[in-house]
């Protein structure tokens, strides 16, 4: 199962608790998963993998890609979270 990892402090900020099902949002699209607490991701940043097709995350990603070798700028799309 795919989760949103963030890091613990930075979801306290924002009111989220571990386990919470959260809408992942950005200018492209949403998606919706349970966040996970991981001491790892960055302040400001948020983690996830594409394990599970079904939870449309390439819906959230930009479109534009990169022009050498032409993978997708999965790590520049700014989002927004939000509880559902």
């Amino acid at each position: 199962i795919d989760t949103l990892d963030i890091a613990p402090d930075e979801a306290q900020r924002l009111g989220l608790a571990d386990g919470t099902r959260v809408q992942l949002r950005s200018r492209y699209g949403t998606a919706v998963l349970p966040l996970k607490y991981n001491d790892a991701v960055p302040a400001g940043q948020v983690f996830t993998t594409f394990h599970t097709a079904a939870v449309f995350l390439n819906e959230v990603t930009s479109p534009h890609r990169d022009g050498y070798v032409d993978a997708p700028e999965y790590k520049v799309t700014a989002v927004r979270l939000e509880a559902v």
